[in-house]
């Protein structure tokens, strides 16, 4: 199912330039300088709203200084390319002319932003190519990471958003209810049903509901839940029957709603009447896991302290350490959701990327641990919405015990 991929209205040039001036840790900031090349960098095209369809085969910079007026720098063979910008603009059609623009539109910013991380420490926003920082610093210039801008000017919900991404969290939690209830009819049945059966349902039901999902949703038993993102397709689904850990991982926004926002919950079930020793006692690993971020998160918002996401990330995996199952713990613990389903906000992550990022106001993100074992794998996933000195859960009830389903 595709999803409308159309773009809301431009953000607030002033509250960015006001941004900018405020700065980060190390101080003020000259500027954010925008580039894109091909698609190389979709949060430019995102924060800035480029036209869906329009064609851009040559490079283009857009710089935001911190107090004077953007300058729009584009090749004279699409030299309206940001014409949907405000600001001057300035062409070029050589190399030679490119950098010899650069070079006066930067000189003296000192400090500016781009979609860069050192070291690669949070990949979502490391967008620049080496080259194109190379081009850049020639000019002059300091270039500092966007990451904390593009979470405040791409992550950041509006009330709209906040409604959407409540609706799609309210639609997947009564979908995981309807799913398992159609497994233990079927199997209770008699009737023969497997994974793919089982996404398909997931698919008609989203669809039915008015919301979709950038790729169809993960149905996984037994060994398969060992497998974090395992996806079943028409060939080698396997067969869901008594007896079987059943894991389903599900994600979707409004359909066709250009500023919708995702919710990603996943639960799991027992296909059987009681649920083996075993089995809970992964679960309670799991959940103990989930809670220890959870309550790291809530304390910590409500007191007013810096929540890092890479701090939810070492609460959650410090409390499965403990419990012997680290190696089996082989993801983040957590994500920002967004118009994507992993988006561009602070994710909760020191194991993979290094996010120390804070978790702010009005962005929404994934706790979502797991411990995955060759028999089988659980994660229990559950959304969360900061709303000023709160951390709300979205789409409650949250899973507390392993389900048996017949």
């Amino acid at each position: 199912m595709t999803i409308d991929a159309a773009k809301p209205a431009l953000p607030d040039f002033s509250a960015i330039q006001k941004a900018l001036s405020a700065g980060d840790e190390a101080g003020p900031l000259g500027g954010w300088l925008f580039y894109d090349f091909r698609g190389l960098d979709p949060i430019s095209l995102k924060i800035l709203r480029f036209p869906e369809g329009k064609m851009a085969t040559r490079r283009w910079f857009y710089f935001l200084p911190a107090g004077a007026e953007p300058v729009k720098v584009c090749h004279r063979i699409e030299a309206d390319a940001l014409d949907h910008l405000p600001g001057r603009k300035v062409l070029y059609s050589g190399w030679k002319e490119l950098n010899a623009h650069l070079g006066a539109i930067l000189k003296g910013a000192g400090r500016i932003a781009m979609q860069y991380s050192p070291r690669n420490a949070i990949p979502y926003v490391s967008r620049v190519d080496g080259g194109t920082l190379e081009m850049v610093r020639a000019c002059g210039v300091e270039v500092a990471t966007s990451a904390d801008l593009v979470q405040t000017f791409e992550a950041v919900m509006t009330e709209s958003q906040v409604e959407s991404h409540y609706a799609a969290a309210r639609m997947l939690r009564e979908a995981v209810d309807l799913t398992f209830a159609e497994v233990a009819r079927r199997v209770s049945a008699g009737k023969s049903v497997n994974e793919f059966e089982i996404q398909c349902f997931l698919g008609d039901l989203f669809e039915s509901r008015g919301f979709a999902a950038d790729h169809p949703t993960i149905v996984a038993v037994n060994e398969h839940a060992g497998q974090p993102h395992y996806s079943p397709g028409p060939q080698g689904s396997s067969p869901i029957k008594r007896g079987d850990l059943l894991l389903i991982d599900i994600w979707a926004k409004r359909r066709n709603d250009p500023e919708a926002i995702y919710a990603d919950i996943t639960w799991t079930a027992f296909v059987d009447s009681n649920v083996p020793a075993r089995h809970r006692e992964i679960f309670d690993v799991v959940r103990g896991g989930r809670d220890a971020a959870l309550a790291y998160v809530q304390e910590g918002i409500a007191a007013g302290r810096p929540v890092k996401g890479r701090d939810v990330d070492d609460a959650a995996r410090d409390y499965i350490r403990q419990r012997g199952y680290a190696d089996q713990f082989t993801h983040r613990t957590g994500h920002n959701l967004g118009y994507e389903v992993h988006g561009n906000g602070a994710h909760l992550d020191h194991l993979e990327t290094i996010d120390d990022r804070r978790i702010i106001p009005r962005t929404a993100f994934t706790i979502e641990p797991g411990v995955y074992l060759p028999e089988f794998g659980i994660r229990s996933e559950i959304n969360l919405y900061v709303r000023g000195n709160e951390a709300v859960i979205t789409g409650p009830p949250i899973q507390t015990e392993l389900l048996p389903i017949l």
